[in-house]
């Protein structure tokens, strides 16, 4: 009875753990060169602070204006992402004198700041146990 009973709480328990293809469409891309970073938050990370660690990050080379894709494999739930284009390849993104960004961004679900940067909930988006496809346009 007691293996019968652990086996059935195993498998509830991995049923939300099962990979899902989390794939991230990024239009808008007007400047070849450098690199675009994007980041994959969870709940609590500290999204939208300039010390927060993504979940998950990748990095590509632009070698092309258009678009770009990244995948993540991920478990069903709740994410946001941010992004940029590290054009210069200096490691971060340079902002102006009041602190907006000179290299093109962008935020899942399309947000675009007003006056800070934007919070988790305004970002967030559900993937599903088939993925989900998620499309950001890069703000310059």
């Amino acid at each position: 009875m007691f293996t019968a009973l652990t086996a059935l709480l195993f498998l509830l328990g991995n049923m939300e753990t099962t990979p899902a293809k989390l794939k991230v469409e990024v239009t808008n891309v007007r400047q070849v060169g450098g690199t675009l970073k994007v980041g994959l938050y969870q709940p609590g990370e500290g999204f939208g602070r300039e010390d927060a660690k993504p979940f998950r990050d990748k990095q590509i080379e632009i070698v092309k204006p258009g678009s770009a894709v990244v995948e993540f494999d991920v478990v069903p739930g709740t994410y946001a992402i941010a992004l940029f284009q590290d054009v210069n390849n200096n490691g971060r993104i340079d902002k102006n004198l009041i602190g907006y960004p000179k290299e093109p961004f962008g935020f899942s679900n399309d947000v675009r700041p007003r006056l800070a940067a934007p919070s988790f909930e305004d970002c967030a988006f559900r993937v599903m146990g088939k993925g989900a496809t998620v499309s950001i346009k890069l703000l310059d």
